[in-house]
Order: structure tokens, then C-alpha cells, then sequence
């Protein structure tokens, strides 16, 4: 008697782990699905971006526009690639979503050089971001902190830019 009811015990033990196990397969095939259709609109990627540097009071650009490119990872943290600089080195920074699914914002730093290479100071850049509906393209407004070697800041700047994503495609 105690063979049968350890036996009962057993085979109903082993129906339940087979039912558990033949639904959760379609639950995560949908999962899949859906985000293979719909992928969530995020900063998440590689973006090509051109930045205008801008007086601040007027809005008017104070210089030619630049290319960089900005890698956003999963979990808030991104790097900015410049073109070759003896003067500067590329930024590392943070991000973080704001209001709705598309704004954000970030904080970047990096390191400034003199011609001879020697460490002159930092730049800090914080940027407000909007993503259009698309999620493919996004506008941003900056400021920049030039910091000396104690971390005082010695100048600031604005910026606008026009980003958009890099695809396979």
C-alpha cells in the first residue's frame, strides 16, 4: 500500500512538472514574438550624431558642426567616439530615461590635453534628449563644463545636436 500511494505520488509529481513545462513554451515563443515586432523604443544602439556648438544666450552656432558617435548600452552607461584629437579623449558617460518613453538624459566626461600631452583638465556635458516617433532619430540641447586639473570650472558652453540611429539596414 505504501509502494502504490509513493507511486501515485510520484507519477502525479511527474504530470505536473510535464503540464508546467508544456506551457510555459508558448509564453516565452509570444514574448519573442512580441518583442521581435515591437522592439521597446529606447537610446539602446549606435547613434551618428552632429553637434553644433552655440553661443547660450543667443542660440546662434559659434562653430562648424561636428560628427561624433554615441554608443548607449543597456543599464545606463554609454561612450562617445570623436574623430582622431590630440587635445581630448573620447567621453565615457551615464543615461537615464526621463518623462514617457522618449525623453532622456545624460552626464559625459572626459579628459583634456595640451599639444604636448599633458593633462590640462576635463570637459563635462550634460544633455537633455528627445527621441522622435520613429525611435530611429532624436534631438538633444547641452551644456559643457571646461574644468581645470583641481576640477573648477574655467568655461562653459551650449550645444544642440541631430542624431540617428545606426542600423544594419
Amino acid at each position: 500500500m505504501k509502494r502504490t500511494t509513493l507511486g501515485n505520488m510520484k507519477c502525479g509529481i511527474i504530470m505536473t512538472v510535464v503540464i508546467l513545462m508544456i506551457s510555459v513554451v508558448p509564453v516565452i515563443a509570444q514574448s519573442v514574438t512580441a518583442q521581435s515586432e515591437a522592439p521597446e523604443r529606447s537610446l539602446v544602439g549606435v547613434w551618428v550624431t552632429e553637434v553644433t556648438r552655440r553661443n547660450c544666450d543667443t542660440g546662434e552656432p559659434i562653430a562648424a558642426t561636428g560628427r561624433i558617435q554615441l554608443t548607449f548600452a543597456e543599464g545606463g552607461t554609454f561612450l562617445e567616439t570623436i574623430g582622431p584629437s590630440v587635445i581630448r579623449s573620447p567621453g565615457n558617460g551615464i543615461w537615464k530615461r526621463e518623462h514617457g518613453w522618449n525623453e532622456y538624459s545624460y552626464a559625459l566626461r572626459f579628459m583634456r590635453y595640451d599639444a604636448a600631452g599633458s593633462f590640462i583638465g576635463s570637459g563635462v556635458v550634460r544633455a537633455a534628449i528627445t527621441l522622435d516617433e520613429t525611435g530611429d532619430h532624436y534631438t538633444s540641447t547641452a551644456t559643457n563644463d571646461v574644468l581645470d586639473v583641481n576640477g573648477n570650472v574655467i568655461a562653459s558652453g551650449c550645444a544642440t545636436s541631430v542624431s540617428t540611429r545606426f542600423s544594419m539596414e
